[in-house]
C-alpha cells in the first residue's frame, strides 16, 4: 500500500488554536500515566521515554478515536511532539547545575518538521496539529506492523532537517520525539492504545552551532590559519574575551573509534582539539580555544559537519592526544 501523499489531495487537518511561545507543560496521553497534581509543576516528563502532548491535542485525539468505535478494522496512532531547551550559560567547573526549561517551539519550526512527515504518510489519514507543540495522525486500517514502518519512513524523513537550514536557523537545542501504537482489539478500551502511544518510539534532537549564538561566523579563507595561530592553540593562548556561555565538558577517557575516524590526528594535535560526541549533522568539539573561529571553520570544511566546540580541562585533552589514532 503506498502512503505518499498525493499532489493535489488535501489531508484530513483538524488544527488546535496555536498557543503562545511558552514553557512547555505537556503530560502523557494516558490516564495510566497521569503525573499527579503536586508533581504537575515539577519537570517530570523525561523525554527520552515519553512522547507527552497538551492537554488540548488530547481531548482532540480521544474526541475522534471515539467517531472510530467500535471497530473491526485496524487502528493505529502516531504523536510527535516538539520542544526546546532554554540556552543558559554555563561555567567551567561550575558547582551550581541549573535545570533547563522546555518551551514551545516557533509554530513554523513545527509546520516545516510536518512539511517532511506529509511526504510519509496517505492522503486519507487524519492529522490533528497544535501549532508549536505536536501533532497526531490517526491511521485507520493500519496494524501495529504498518505503523511501525510508517514510522521508520516518517523518521527518515524528518533526520533530513538540520538546525542551520530551518528558517529562521534555530537559536536553541530542540527535541522532536514520536511513538506509536495500535488499537489491541475490538471493543477494547482506547486507553492500551494511548499507554503505548506515550512510550517514545524516536527522538531527534537538533542542536545549533554554537557559533550562530555567541559570535558572528564570517567566510574564512583556510589559509588564514596561519603556522602561528596553530602555534598560540598548541601553546594553549586563549581568547581574553572567551564567552562565559560556552559550554564546558568533562572529558572521556578514551575516545570512540567512530569519532576518531572523521579528525585526523594530525589535525587534531595541531589545533588541540577532539570530537567528543556526534548528533546526526553537528559534531562536537572539545578545544583548548574554543573561541577560535578560524579553526572551528577549518573543523567543518574537514569534517562537513556542523562544529558544535566547548571547553576542556586541557591537561585531560592532551592525555587524549597523546595517544596516536
Amino acid at each position: 500500500m503506498n502512503y505518499k501523499r498525493r499532489d493535489g489531495v488535501a489531508q484530513s487537518i483538524l488544527q488546535v488554536d496555536s498557543s503562545t511561545a511558552e514553557r512547555c507543560n505537556c503530560l502523557p496521553l494516558s490516564s495510566l500515566q497521569a503525573v499527579p497534581p503536586q508533581k504537575q509543576e515539577e519537570d517530570t516528563v523525561d523525554y527520552d521515554k515519553v512522547t507527552p502532548a497538551t492537554h488540548e491535542l488530547n481531548t482532540h485525539i480521544r474526541a475522534q478515536l471515539a467517531i472510530f468505535s467500535p471497530r473491526a478494522m485496524p487502528l493505529s496512532l502516531l504523536l510527535l511532539h516538539v520542544s526546546q531547551l532554554e540556552h543558559i550559560s554555563i561555567a567551567p567547573q561550575s558547582a551550581i547545575l541549573h535545570k533547563r526549561e522546555r518551551y514551545h517551539a516557533p509554530a513554523s519550526f513545527l509546520e516545516q518538521v510536518l512539511v517532511n512527515v506529509r511526504r510519509a504518510i496517505r492522503s486519507s489519514d487524519q492529522l490533528l496539529i497544535h501549532d508549536g507543540v505536536g501533532a497526531a495522525i490517526i491511521f485507520p486500517e493500519v496494524d501495529h506492523q504498518g505503523i511501525n514502518a510508517i514510522l521508520e519512513r516518517i523518521y527518515r524523513s524528518v533526520s533530513l532537517l538540520q538546525a542551520e537550514t530551518v528558517i529562521p536557523p534555530l537559536k536553541r537545542e530542540t527535541d522532536i520525539v514520536m511513538s506509536v501504537g495500535s488499537h489491541p482489539a475490538p471493543g477494547v478500551s482506547i486507553e492500551p492504545l494511548l499507554y503505548q502511544v506515550s512510550a517514545t518510539a524516536r527522538r531527534l534532537t537538533l542542536r545549533p552551532a554554537i557559533t550562530a549564538q555567541l559570535w558572528p561566523v564570517q567566510s574564512i579563507n583556510l589559509e588564514e590559519i596561519t603556522a602561528s595561530s596553530v602555534q598560540d592553540i598548541s601553546d594553549g593562548k586563549q581568547s581574553a574575551q572567551m564567552p562565559h556561555n560556552v559550554p564546558f565538558m568533562q572529558l572521556p577517557t578514551k575516545l570512540p573509534t567512530r569519532l576518531k575516524q572523521l579528525i585526523p590526528h594530525s589535525i587534531a594535535l595541531e589545533l588541540r582539539c577532539a570530537p567528543v560526541g556526534r548528533d546526526h549533522h553537528c559534531l562536537t568539539i572539545a578545544m583548548a580555544d574554543p573561541t577560535n573561529t578560524a579553526a572551528i571553520e577549518y573543523l567543518r570544511e574537514t569534517t562537513g559537519l556542523t562544529i558544535f566546540p566547548v571547553s576542556c580541562n586541557v591537561t585531560v585533552l592532551d592525555l587524549l592526544l597523546a595517544n596516536k589514532w
